[in-house]
């Protein structure tokens, strides 16, 4: 327990560690000699191009870009656009959202807080515990979208990235009529095609096959790079652990050896932890914060 609120202080940490800038040197392609010169490209094209009106411009709003594109302001100035873009698209997934709110989620969103250079942070969706007749499928965007925002304001984790677990154990046709192909695009964009994170993978697991088949419906709609990305494993989890996610990483009952922790408690902690730094970065992004 002590090593897991360790884990939930860290989460509000904005410091740079010499770990985290060795780990930056390699995934990223950062090189600290020249970060500021590039994050200086990045903003000038930003104001020049004129293509995207971000909520930020500052330094460390643009290094979650420049990292998630391997430090290439090209790269990266088209992924702002597409985050820009969706934000103006999709207004109702972040306008005025009372962050803390979301944990009305429970355990639908969990995490396992051991990151590691190979896997990164691990997020988990437990697809067959939403009941939409309670929540529209909106709400688990507005959740997913809220882990990510509130996850990549942490330098370490703006360079390790992520891997997403979706678990569809109890899914029925009644959540599959829910996911329709403007909101299988409104998820992929969140998991990466419109977001700052360095996406590592999609693991789906506990799918039947008839499901899988039904997923493969919204293939033509993702980049192939991104569908590349995206693993079904059925029932077995012999592959997930030889191949993609060490046993180490994942919860008990997946064959690890981990506890994690529901969007209930991790964000509980986060406004234990928070700050007004928080508070007014919440706000920049549009998110409705306590007063």
């Amino acid at each position: 327990m002590a090593f897991q609120e360790i884990a939930f202080k860290a989460e509000l940490d904005r410091h740079v560690d010499p770990e985290c800038e060795y780990q930056a040197r390699i995934l990223c392609e950062e090189d600290p000699s020249r970060r500021q010169c590039i994050v200086e490209e990045l903003r000038n094209m930003i104001y020049e191009r004129g293509e995207c009106h971000p909520p930020r411009t500052d330094d460390a709003f643009l290094l979650r870009f420049l990292r998630a594109r391997r430090f290439i302001p090209a790269r990266a100035h088209r992924l702002m656009v597409r985050y820009c873009n969706f934000r103006e698209q999709n207004p109702h997934l972040w306008r005025d959202v009372y962050w803390y709110g979301l944990q009305r989620l429970g355990d639908v969103f969990e995490g396992v807080l051991f990151d590691r250079p190979d896997v990164g942070r691990l997020i988990i969706c437990r697809l067959g515990l939403w009941d939409p007749n309670v929540f529209p499928v909106e709400e688990l965007l507005r959740g997913c979208l809220l882990l990510l925002e509130i996850g990549i304001m942490q330098p370490k984790l703006q360079v390790l990235g992520g891997t997403a677990l979706v678990d569809c154990e109890g899914i029925s046709m009644k959540h599959m009529r829910q996911l329709t192909p403007s909101t299988a695009m409104q998820a992929m964009n969140v998991m990466g095609l419109a977001f700052p994170l360095h996406q590592r993978g999609v693991h789906i697991i506990n799918c039947s096959r008839f499901f899988e088949k039904l997923l493969y419906v919204f293939k033509r709609l993702v980049p192939a790079e991104m569908w590349d990305r995206v693993y079904f494993h059925g029932y077995d989890l012999h592959l997930l652990h030889k191949r993609h996610i060490d046993p180490e990483c994942l919860p008990t009952r997946y064959g690890g050896r981990r506890q994690p922790v529901s969007v209930r408690e991790w964000l509980n902690k986060i406004k234990q932890y928070k700050n007004k730094q928080f508070d007014e970065d919440m706000r920049t992004l549009g998110y409705a914060v306590e007063e």
